[in-house]
């Protein structure tokens, strides 16, 4: 009975071990991109916010036009409203989520979450789900 040598894929057929590790490689510099994403955030001011609101305005105002449209590139996109922890920041994010709703984003995809130290602004984050929850 011969033995046989331990071979490797790379000494078999030496092209398809370049080429298996450049693929490795590749996927090496691809992966933290993936890891480490993060939402995109837009920042809704309460000096915006001021202005009389109607279903003409609000697509108009620049943080939600950009969110919505960012958010509506990928299907899997949710939103996070991040927003002063008062009783006025809780009533100007839910009507802030009514808008969206009534701008075709479902509400399973919109969270509320207080806290923002800033008391002048609303951040919207948009993003996956992954992504919002490390956020």
């Amino acid at each position: 009975m011969k033995k046989m040598k331990n071979l490797t894929l790379g000494a078999v057929m030496p092209e398809s071990g370049i080429v298996l590790r450049s693929l490795m490689l590749a996927l090496l510099l691809v992966m933290p991109l993936q890891i480490f994403a993060a939402p995109r955030i837009f920042s809704l001011s309460a000096d915006d916010w001021a202005r009389p609101r109607s279903g003409a305005i609000i697509p108009q105002l620049e943080a939600v036009k950009l969110a919505v449209d960012y958010r509506d590139a990928a299907a899997n996109r949710s939103m996070k409203l991040l927003y002063p922890g008062e009783d006025s920041g809780e009533i100007w994010a839910a009507e802030l989520r009514d808008w969206l709703i009534s701008l075709g984003i479902p509400s399973d995809y919109i969270e509320l979450s207080p806290g923002l130290q800033a008391q002048d602004e609303i951040r919207i984050l948009v993003g996956t789900r992954e992504e919002l929850e490390r956020s």
